[in-house]
């Protein structure tokens, strides 16, 4: 129990009262104004922090617009080849009659005449060669295939020289082509064309894919 007698007048009391109680009040303005500047430093970070993930939000917005833009040009590209893979595996060739024919209009000597010519897409049957490992074969496993089957177009011709130069001159010609691959003669021999002895022969090749 606290006996001490405290002679101090009244009005000095008040005044201690009012200054511990200012004291306070200025400690809680501080801490208030503390907290207020600390919450304002956090709302301008997650403000910024949004604002970047917005900016960044925004450019893969960007990007995949533009992935969306070449898809198109992709998806066509796409369909474009794949319309040449079924010419080539159905014709074996993408080129046309009319470059064929350009081609060999280019290539023909004026002293041969060509009498026929005929343009068909044709099996070609390539055997596979062994890979020699000697693996035994499982019982009820289906066996490899032995040859791959490719379609070609096969271009096949008849014509008049008057000697087997020409013949020869325009065979190389054709085979030194673009267009023309697998060049082959076929039969060359002796006929009578309007009382004159020619030499007719046939050629066959490949055009090219």
């Amino acid at each position: 129990m606290d006996d001490r007698i405290d002679f101090l007048p009244k009005y000095i009391k008040i005044c201690r009262a009012r200054r511990q109680s200012f004291k306070r009040q200025t400690w809680l303005a501080i801490v208030a104004a503390v907290g207020l500047a600390v919450l304002g430093y956090v709302r301008q970070s997650m403000a910024t922090q949004a604002k970047a993930e917005l900016t960044w939000l925004d450019r893969r917005i960007s990007a995949v617009n533009r992935q969306l833009s070449l898809r198109t040009d992709l998806e066509q590209q796409l369909a474009d080849l794949m319309i040449k893979k079924r010419i080539d595996d159905t014709l074996g060739s993408r080129a046309n009659a009319l470059e064929v024919l350009a081609e060999l209009e280019r290539t023909l000597p004026e002293s041969i005449v060509l009498t026929s010519l005929t343009l068909e897409a044709v099996e070609i049957h390539t055997p596979i060669k062994s890979g020699g490992s000697g693996a035994p074969v499982v019982a009820g496993a289906q066996a490899p295939p032995k040859e791959t089957v490719s379609k070609r177009v096969r271009l096949v011709f008849t014509g008049l020289a008057p000697s087997d130069v020409e013949v020869a001159n325009f065979i190389a010609q054709m085979s030194a082509g673009r267009l023309f691959e697998d060049v082959s003669m076929g039969y060359v021999r002796n006929v009578d064309f309007r009382g004159r002895n020619v030499r007719e022969f046939q050629a066959s090749c490949h055009v090219a894919r």
